[in-house]
């Protein structure tokens, strides 16, 4: 397994939030990059597979150091990035309803190819090497993409396509009043 499977696995991750990552009814869609800024909001709606992304960021940060830790987050992330099959309903920024959850985007493939590439690689590195200085360490490209990623991620909150209203979502709308 080639050393740069960190690289491969930022440059997926990072390549995951431009296209959409899921597809719902009406013909809407999700893209990832939304689904990663309002995920959390999912836990009010039992969605708990927005915690795949710390757990690969704390995988990806232990890689080296801890290794079987940073194993076992990786797999732990690609198992709730993988629990995303069993959605079946998502509110959208749009109409701020439910709508049912139609398939999946190429960004969420993506996403789950770079977890299952990271966790590959750090499988074979646990395997073959014998201590952490053994296991690859920083390139500058590594650092690149997660200062990228940095950039993108504040980019995206100060786009107004992205707005999302969470009240909107579990307050339902009021009723017109009539006599």
């Amino acid at each position: 397994m080639p050393a740069f499977y960190l690289t491969c696995s930022l440059a997926l991750y990072l390549l995951s939030l431009a296209f959409d990552g899921a597809l719902t009814g009406a013909g809407r869609h999700m893209p990832a990059l939304q689904m990663l800024l309002y995920g959390p909001w999912g836990i009010a709606f039992g969605l708990y597979q927005w915690f795949a992304n710390p757990l690969l960021a704390l995988a990806i940060l232990a890689h080296r150091r801890f290794r079987r830790l940073a194993l076992g987050f990786g797999l732990a992330a690609l198992y709730l990035a993988a629990s995303s099959f069993t959605i079946e309903r998502l509110p959208d920024n749009q109409s701020y309803g439910f709508q049912d959850l139609t398939g999946f985007g190429a960004g969420f493939y993506l996403w789950l190819l770079a977890m299952l590439v990271f966790c590959a690689g750090q499988a074979w590195w646990c395997w073959k090497a014998r201590s952490a200085d053994d296991m690859p360490g920083w390139r500058w490209l590594d650092v690149a993409l997660i200062a990228a990623l940095g950039v993108t991620l504040y980019a995206a909150t100060q786009m107004p396509s992205l707005r999302f209203e969470p009240h909107k979502v579990i307050v339902p709308p009021e009723q017109p009043h009539t006599l």
